[in-house]
């Protein structure tokens, strides 16, 4: 085969691995952005029930009387006995 015809079909070959990627671009691209957007939907909704459940607690702590205040909870020493 003659050299010339080898490069033609190197570059045509090159050109054809080119026009693919180019036509999944599109798809590509979206799906990145869908992506992007469930891991911030992800980090919004944590961000969410965290000052929820700050709210919560800060509510209860109005409702609760002063004498009624108990010592933070031992985690890791077993079950308190009754």
């Amino acid at each position: 085969m003659d050299p010339t015809t080898v490069a033609v079909y190197a570059l045509i070959y090159v050109a054809t691995m080119a026009g693919i990627v180019l036509l999944w671009l599109p798809i590509l691209i979206a799906v990145v952005v869908l992506l992007l957007v469930a891991g911030g939907l992800q980090v919004v909704l944590f961000l969410l029930k965290v000052a929820t459940a700050g709210l919560v607690r800060g509510v209860a702590g109005l409702f609760r009387s002063p004498s009624d205040r108990r010592p933070p909870p031992s985690h890791g020493r077993g079950l308190v006995p009754h």
